[in-house]
């Protein structure tokens, strides 16, 4: 009974979390291989404001390259969180190659067939750090999880031991 439980919820998060990766990854496609970014007017706005705020407190390193690398680490984070929780434990490792081929995807297209974009070796690099992130917080996420499941199994067994006694 209790491990019929555990295998349905199992089947729900993993079901839960593929259409939380589809619709992410939609607006992700969304955002970067259309002609124009969404809300590029608006966004570029709030960016700069914030950058001029910045450099009146005396920061003057932060500039609209430096938000938009941190903006394309922080876009992907949830993707490699998404995938890290997919994917078996033991092929952790395709996740290197995940993030690196979805991002190289994205500047690929936009250099073919969006003139309007720039494609650049720096999105790549951040799009795949961002991502790596996500999967390397899952993947740690899971092994504490794991290890928490264990240590539950083993109390169960033993109080089970106890009562039988």
């Amino acid at each position: 009974m209790w491990f019929n439980c555990c295998v349905m919820a199992s089947r729900f998060r993993r079901r839960l979390v593929m259409a939380m990766l589809v619709v992410y990854t939609l607006v992700v496609m969304v955002i970067t291989l259309t002609p124009q970014s969404p809300g590029a007017g608006f966004v570029s706005r709030i960016v700069y404001r914030f950058i001029a705020s910045l450099n009146a407190r005396g920061i003057y390193w932060v500039d609209f390259l430096v938000i938009e690398f941190i903006g394309n680490i922080l876009m992907f984070v949830p993707l490699g969180v998404f995938a890290a929780l997919l994917i078996p434990r033991k092929a952790w490792w395709t996740l290197l190659l995940m993030g690196t081929a979805f991002s190289g995807f994205i500047e690929y297209f936009q250099a073919t067939f969006l003139p309007e974009r720039y494609p650049e070796v720096r999105d790549l690099i951040s799009n795949t750090t961002g991502f790596l992130i996500g999967a390397f917080f899952a993947v740690m996420l899971r092994l504490l999880v794991s290890h928490r499941d264990r240590l539950v199994e083993q109390d169960r067994r033993a109080a089970l031991a106890k009562a039988a006694r």
